[in-house]
């Protein structure tokens, strides 16, 4: 079973991984059973005898606050026939997002299965590897705000990759279909039944009825990735350069009324897509450089599973937009590491008539001293605003939200220097400066969190990763 320091030695030995920022990824090379996980947990007050809480008016903000998020990665594989480049495995990754029971009293939790996927390597053509199942699909991230800005798919389907060239150049591609629970894709009423009550209806006072579909749209979401990296993976320095591309589609359909009479609303086809390139170079593990862009029209612009809203003529999202540049980068000595991070958004939605688009951007940076081998200190600095492109129809002008924040945190971690080391423990003050339009974006007057220009956050938390399986 793999532990900690294994997993940190796999870490640190990944160029790849040095130029991501992201979660060591899992072996494929294990036979039989493997583990791994990732975790955060942690507990803050605001220092006026409230819960601690994040203050962020972008949509990535600041990870400090985040809710607790588990996973446990399990995974099962072995050779195919005699040959160790011919592999398969097994991967389950049940995940938990939300407050722990010891704050609700509550002992439902909020369990999502991220990972349930089946993959082979090399099995008739040397480099290619095919898998299907439901699997977190991602490229690399902006780990300060826990966000990637290229790719981040969650999917259920399949896909293959091809690595040639010494597996200088990779090749992904990947479709999956989703149908969310929302008015826009998915319609249940209930009609009355053409038989007798049994076990799928239910007896009303006036008559039986039955629950039927009406509107099932399944989105498809195809994607393809080429990465060529300048160098062998084992030399160093290296680079890389990735393209990537999304193509959404879904169906037509017709929305029931909600009152008898009205004629149903049709829901006509819609589109999306998203092109971005990601341009990375590595001194060595740990030391790296990303940058980051991604234009995202129509369905593509909400994410996989975003529900849209904004709907241009004819109930369709093809006119929103969005374009991304991001940042991200790490450096490694002795004595200090620094981490950084950044992204510029602007988006818009497919209504002409009525923009509610913005543009936000935010930046932060950590540099962390090392004292000793395991006692180490970081101090982040961030600064983040939002400018929406209309209006406010409550202020009766233009706000611009503005949030600037300095966080202390010491910190334990026990397998030793890196600002990427885990797992480790930490505590945390952070200040934050609130401008007044920022005040009005988070809070209404009646919520005991507002009128602060600032706003305090003690807390004590926790962070790991060993072995997970994040691509």
């Amino acid at each position: 079973m793999a532990d900690a320091a294994s997993g940190a030695r796999k870490a640190s030995a990944h160029s790849q991984f040095g130029a991501s920022g992201s979660p060591p990824p899992a072996t494929a090379t294990a036979t039989g059973f493997d583990f791994g996980s990732y975790g955060r947990v942690g507990i803050g007050s605001d220092l006026r005898g409230h819960s601690g809480h994040a203050v962020n008016v972008v949509s990535f903000g600041s990870r400090l606050e985040k809710p607790a998020y588990l996973e446990l990665n399990f995974y099962y594989g072995g050779m195919i026939g005699d040959d160790p480049e011919k592999r398969w495995r097994v991967v389950f990754v049940p995940g938990y997002s939300g407050d722990l029971f010891h704050a609700t009293g509550n002992f439902s939790q909020n369990f999502a299965i991220r990972n349930a996927y089946a993959e082979v390597e090399s099995l008739g053509v040397q480099g290619l590897s095919l898998w299907a199942g439901s699997r977190m699909y991602r490229g690399d991230d902006v780990y300060l705000f826990d966000f990637w800005p290229l790719d981040n798919l969650n999917t259920v389907g399949g896909g293959a990759a091809y690595a040639f060239n010494q597996k200088r150049t990779l090749l992904q591609v990947q479709l999956g279909m989703n149908r969310l629970s929302d008015w826009y894709q998915f319609q249940q009423v209930q009609v009355p039944a053409r038989r007798l009550p049994s076990s799928t209806t239910v007896l009303s006072p006036q008559s039986a009825t039955t629950t039927v579909t009406t509107l099932d749209r399944q989105r498809l979401v195809v994607s393809a990735k080429a990465t060529q990296f300048v160098r062998a993976l084992d030399q160093l320095p290296n680079g890389k350069i990735i393209v990537y591309g999304e193509f959404h589609y879904l169906p037509k359909g017709e929305r029931q009324p909600e009152m008898v009479g009205q004629p149903p609303l049709p829901l006509p086809d819609d589109y999306g897509y998203v092109l971005g390139a990601q341009l990375g170079g590595w001194l060595r593990s740990f030391v790296f450089a990303n940058l980051f862009f991604r234009h995202a029209g129509g369905l593509g612009a909400f994410g996989d599973l975003g529900r849209p809203f904004g709907f241009g003529s004819e109930q369709r999202v093809w006119g929103a937009t969005e374009n991304t540049l991001a940042l991200s980068a790490n450096y490694e000595s002795q004595l200090l590491g620094v981490m950084a991070g950044g992204y510029f958004r602007k988006w818009s939605d497919a209504n002409t008539a009525e923009d509610s688009g913005y543009s936000e951007g935010a930046l932060a940076v950590r540099p962390t001293l090392y004292f000793t081998k395991y006692i180490h200190t970081a101090v982040e600095l961030s600064y983040q605003v939002r400018r929406p492109t209309t209006v406010d129809q409550d202020a009766g002008r233009y706000i611009r939200p503005m949030v600037a924040r300095a966080s202390l945190i010491p910190i334990v971690a026990p397998l030793g220097r890196g600002t990427y080391s885990r797992p480790f423990i930490y505590g945390i003050y952070t200040l934050s400066w609130l401008s007044a339009d920022a005040q009005y974006y988070l809070f209404e007057p009646q919520d005991v969190r507002a009128g602060r220009s600032i706003v305090h956050y003690l807390g004590l938390g926790v962070e790991w990763w060993f072995n997970s399986s994040y691509r």
